[in-house]
């Protein structure tokens, strides 16, 4: 047996998103309001130490940061390279399994099982929150639950979460809350996805600094776990993943007293619902979101071309494809207003078919 290259590679591809200059590029799903103000103070101030000297080895300043956050004890956290880099040590810390997941569901997750040698399993969104017993299945594995969901900004209960969870619980599985979008979707005090994870051995929360903190360039994210899960992950991690300046800054975000996280969820709030409101006042099947995005759901013959279209007037989304309708549209990052209103312009040039 040839054992490289990996056979359950062979259908992976590099991650390459188009990042060539544009007017309004919403084809990523980050904080389009710019970083916050405190973490740009410390990356300001940085000095040659922290580009010389090896990091703490767990990123002690970020952690220490969300422990006071949440009034937590650092043991219940781990940090990584942004929630995706949490979600890899998690699968890494987990024997080859299956992994099931929600469809249409976060592209990345699927990879990142395949990555670790996991089976993704994926499960048809209508019929797993009619049973969530059933999407969380009979034998133990990974189960990966997005709340909101990605591409299609749809929320799920916490209800129906708790449910999934108990069926975990029962068959010893590992579950993971992916709470990338949380802060769009809660109250800022709503603690409910820290607090599953706290009571269960085997549930993990996972957030990232990406979206609405701004930091997506500095890769940061942690997870929330009971001390044994944080444990296990921390040994897939290994030293130095996070690095200085990262962590300084992060903590500094999370601790900040600043209004400008605020303002920029209710900004996008705002703005999310007015632009939903304009599309489909103009014909178009548009979920209501509870994310930084809006999914516009079209037919997967055109996806493509539709896209294309709106890059030749200067904006950028992401088209997505799935098995159902619910899962075959163009993913748009909410902006502020100016770059919303490319959008809708650009979706008027291709009803009247003049682009």
């Amino acid at each position: 047996m040839d054992i490289y290259p990996r056979r359950d590679y062979r259908q992976l591809g590099r991650y390459l998103p188009d990042r060539s200059p544009i007017a309004a590029d919403l084809g990523d799903n980050r904080n389009l309001w710019g970083a916050h103000p405190a973490a740009l103070e410390v990356l300001a101030a940085s000095g040659a130490a922290a580009a010389s000297e090896y990091p703490g080895s767990y990123s002690e300043r970020l952690t220490e940061a969300v422990a006071a956050q949440l009034g937590i004890t650092p043991g219940h956290i781990t940090t990584g390279a942004g929630g995706t880099g949490v979600l890899d040590m998690l699968m890494r810390a987990v024997a080859p399994t299956t992994m099931r997941f929600l469809d249409p569901g976060w592209p990345a997750a699927e990879m990142l099982a395949q990555m670790n040698g996991h089976e993704p399993v994926a499960v048809g969104w209508d019929a797993a929150l009619e049973d969530p017993a059933g999407f969380a299945g009979s034998a133990p594995a990974i189960v990966f639950v997005a709340n909101p969901g990605n591409p299609t900004g749809l929320a799920i209960p916490d209800e129906w979460i708790r449910a999934v969870q108990e069926r975990t619980e029962a068959v010893g599985s590992v579950l993971i809350i992916d709470e990338a979008y949380g802060e769009y979707n809660r109250d800022p005090g709503d603690r409910t996805p820290f607090e599953m994870a706290l009571d269960s051995e085997r549930t993990i929360c996972v957030k990232t600094l990406s979206k609405a903190y701004g930091l997506a360039g500095l890769r940061a994210g942690y997870g929330v776990a009971s001390p044994a899960l944080v444990l296990e992950v921390d040994k897939a991690r290994g030293p130095f993943v996070v690095t200085s300046v990262t962590s300084a800054a992060a903590a500094a975000a999370i601790s900040s007293d600043s209004t400008w996280l605020a303002e920029t969820i209710a900004e996008t709030r705002v703005n999310r619902e007015r632009v939903r409101d304009a599309l489909r006042h103009r014909g178009c099947e548009v979920p209501r979101s509870a994310a930084n995005f809006v999914f516009i759901l079209r037919e997967e013959a055109g996806l493509d071309d539709d896209a294309a279209r709106l890059e030749r007037v200067g904006v950028r989304v992401r088209p997505f494809r799935g098995p159902t309708a619910l899962g075959n549209g163009l993913r748009a990052t909410v902006a502020p207003w100016d770059r919303m209103q490319r959008l809708l312009d650009g979706m008027d040039l291709i009803a009247a078919g003049t682009i």
